[in-house]
């Protein structure tokens, strides 16, 4: 049996540089999410990434037997709430739009956080230098939030940004994930696989994570997404399979190096997610939800340079929109 990859600190480090840089992001997240009621013509602080809500959904996730659970997971069975939303910044419409889909899974027990998994419907990220996503970012943040005089500023440098980012691109594993994306346009949003946005330790191993959903027709019948969702979960039971797929050496499954697939590593199943009930996505208590992965415990902690910059921008965000909306 091949030897897997055990945890190592230094794929978390950050240069005082980078570290800088996530300073000023911070700041930018602040002020975006404090003019974002504004930007959005909306009575409350959405999130500044994700910012839409389709729907949010509860249910259970089950570990199965064949997984040695005990290290990591407190009980085979557990609770889990799922949100469902639309990548963009600002407020989409609920009609049909760019398939740029977020799935962030809670999983906890008696209250108490085990696992969150920010997902998305593509496996890839085009960005690998952690500095350059950090300066992209600040600038969006900078386009949205600012006056006509800083948009033209920030847009010349958000253009900058993505002809650096383009080589990253290039490679034949993005390219096939960008061709399968493109047939999956017009899919149903509960159709598509889902995954992690990087790394995670199981224990003391290094994986990537995956959704994928149980015998589900891709067709749609509804324009509305949200109304998607909710006339299919009246009528039928959505389960979803997680899977994991190890790390074993960082030349064919590089933690910080999130532009290309995993090669020589199958993704293993781990349990079992059956959505049972369709929570009201404009309470409160829900559009504050917390999906920080670094709010899991130890051994599902997240790993990698991309993934150590969440950490911050979530607690700034949060912060943030909690001061904004329990005014």
């Amino acid at each position: 049996m091949i030897p897997r990859l055990k945890y190592d600190p230094q794929l978390d480090s950050l240069t005082e540089k980078e570290l800088k840089l996530l300073d000023k992001a911070s700041d930018s997240i602040r002020k975006f999410v404090n003019k974002s009621p504004k930007i959005n013509k909306s009575d409350f602080a959405p999130r500044d990434a994700h910012a839409t809500t389709y729907s949010v959904v509860k249910g259970t996730f089950k570990v199965y037997e064949e997984f040695d659970r005990k290290a990591i997971f407190p009980t085979e069975k557990l609770d889990c709430i799922i949100r469902i939303s639309h990548a963009h910044m600002k407020l989409m419409s609920q009609e049909k739009t760019i398939p740029a889909y977020g799935f962030s899974v809670k999983i906890y027990n008696d209250e108490k956080t085990i696992a969150n998994f920010p997902m998305v419907n593509f496996p890839l990220f085009p960005i690998v230098n952690v500095s350059r996503f950090l300066k992209l970012f600040i600038s969006i943040n900078d386009y949205f939030a600012g006056n006509f005089f800083r948009k033209i500023f920030s847009s010349l440098r958000i253009f900058k940004s993505f002809i650096t980012i383009i080589p990253n691109t290039l490679n034949f594993s993005f390219q096939n994930q960008v061709l399968k994306f493109l047939k999956r346009w017009n899919h149903f949003i509960l159709s598509l696989d889902y995954h992690s946005i990087g790394v995670y330790r199981m224990g003391d191993d290094l994986v990537k994570l995956k959704l994928t959903p149980i015998n589900i027709n891709h067709k749609i019948q509804d324009s509305r997404i949200d109304l998607s969702i909710e006339n299919y979960l009246k009528s039928n039971i959505y389960e979803l399979e997680l899977c994991v797929q190890y790390c074993y050496n960082l030349k064919d499954q590089p933690v910080n190096q999130l532009n290309k697939m995993w090669k020589k590593s199958k993704f293993v199943p781990l349990g079992n997610i059956q959505i049972t009930e369709l929570l009201d996505k404009y309470k409160v208590e829900n559009e504050l939800l917390s999906f920080n992965p670094f709010e899991n415990i130890l051994g599902l902690q997240p790993v990698g340079k991309i993934q150590k910059l969440r950490d911050q921008a979530y607690k700034t965000s949060l912060q943030t929109r909690t001061e904004i909306n329990l005014k």
